[in-house]
C-alpha cells in the first residue's frame, strides 16, 4: 500500500526499485506523473473522472480508459503504431 502522504515520491521509489527501464505505469492523477515519466512506458488514462495535466504531459501514450491501456499491452502492434517504433 502506498501511504497517503507523498504518494508521488512513494510511487517513483517503488518503480525505481522494480526497475523502471522494464516497467509500464498506468495512471491519471497528479500523483502519478513521476511514475509515468520514469517507466519505460507511461500510459495516462482519461476515464470518467478525467486526468491531471501533469499525468498527460508525463505519459508517452494517452488512452480513454484502463481497458484500452491494457489492450495496448495485449496487442503490441497497436502500441508500435502509436509510438511509431
Amino acid at each position: 500500500m502506498i501511504p497517503p502522504e507523498n504518494q508521488d515520491q512513494a510511487k517513483a521509489a517503488y518503480i525505481e526499485n522494480l526497475g523502471s527501464n522494464n516497467s509500464v505505469a498506468i495512471g491519471n492523477g497528479r500523483n502519478d506523473a513521476l511514475i509515468l515519466k520514469q517507466a519505460a512506458l507511461g500510459v495516462a488514462v482519461v476515464q470518467t473522472e478525467d486526468a491531471a495535466l501533469e499525468a498527460l504531459l508525463a505519459a508517452k501514450v494517452v488512452t480513454p480508459g484502463i481497458v484500452d491501456a491494457l489492450d495496448l499491452l495485449l496487442h503490441p502492434d497497436r502500441l508500435k503504431a502509436t509510438l511509431r517504433l
